[in-house]
C-alpha cells in the first residue's frame, strides 16, 4: 500500500437559487431570471458554458400553518403560500485561486447560498497520480515481499501475478463557505486543499 498528499486541481462550487412566488411558473420564471444573471456573470469572469451545469432542480408547495379557533376545539390549518423552485448550479473551474472571487460574483448576481465546493482532481491529473501511487505501492509491496522472505530463510523469484487491489480518494468539501454577516464587508476567502491519495497492489511471487 501506498499514500501520497497531493495538490488539488479542480474544484467545483454549488452555487443555489431559491425563489418564492405565489404559482409554480412564476417562482420558475424568476428563478430562471436569476439563474441567467449569475450565468452570465459568471461566464464574464472567465467560466465557459460547458463548466456551468444544473445539480439540481425542484419545485415544492410551500404551507404555513395557521389555528382555527372555535369555541369547542382549536384546528390547525394548512394554507398554501406559494411555490419555491431551487436550482443548484455546479461552476468547475481549474483555476482554484479565483474561487472566492467566483462566489462572491454569484452571490452578487442574486444566488441565494453557496452550498459547497469541492476540491479533487481533473480526470487526467487522477489518472497521472494514480500511475504514480500504484508504481509506489508496487515497490513498497517488494520491499516488503523481501524482508518477508529473508525473515523466513526463502528466496524471492520472479513475480507470478501483480494485481491492484484499490486507488481510491475523497474530494475534500468545503461548506459554509458564504455568510451572510459578512457578505458586504469582506471577500470571501477559500484556500485550495490538499488531498489524500491511497493505492494497494497484491504481488504473489515464486520462491525457493
Amino acid at each position: 500500500t501506498s499514500s501520497l498528499t497531493i495538490d488539488s486541481n479542480k474544484a467545483e462550487i454549488y452555487v443555489k437559487v431559491v425563489t418564492l412566488e405565489k404559482t409554480a411558473q412564476d417562482a420558475k420564471n424568476k428563478n430562471s431570471q436569476i439563474s441567467k444573471q449569475v450565468m452570465d456573470a459568471l461566464k464574464k469572469e472567465g467560466i465557459k458554458d460547458k463548466d456551468i451545469e444544473t445539480s439540481q432542480f425542484n419545485i415544492y408547495p410551500r404551507y404555513e400553518y395557521e389555528e382555527i379557533i372555535t369555541p369547542d376545539f382549536r384546528k390547525p390549518k394548512q394554507v398554501l403560500i406559494g411555490y419555491e423552485v431551487t436550482n443548484v448550479l455546479k461552476v468547475t473551474t481549474l483555476d482554484l485561486e479565483k474561487v472566492g472571487k467566483l462566489v462572491d460574483i454569484a452571490v452578487d448576481s442574486g444566488a441565494n447560498d453557496i452550498e459547497s465546493v469541492i476540491f479533487g482532481l481533473t480526470k487526467e491529473r487522477e489518472k497521472e497520480v494514480k500511475q504514480q501511487a500504484m508504481v509506489q505501492a508496487s515497490n513498497d509491496a517488494r520491499e516488503k515481499a523481501v524482508a518477508l522472505a529473508t525473515n523466513v530463510g526463502v528466496t524471492l523469484l520472479k513475480p507470478i501475478t501483480i494485481s491492484e487491489s484499490s486507488f481510491y480518494y475523497i474530494p475534500y468539501a468545503v461548506r459554509g463557505v458564504f455568510d451572510k454577516a459578512e457578505a458586504s464587508t469582506a471577500q470571501t476567502s477559500i484556500n485550495p486543499q490538499k488531498l489524500d491519495i491511497s493505492a494497494a497492489v497484491q504481488l504473489v511471487y515464486e520462491i525457493k
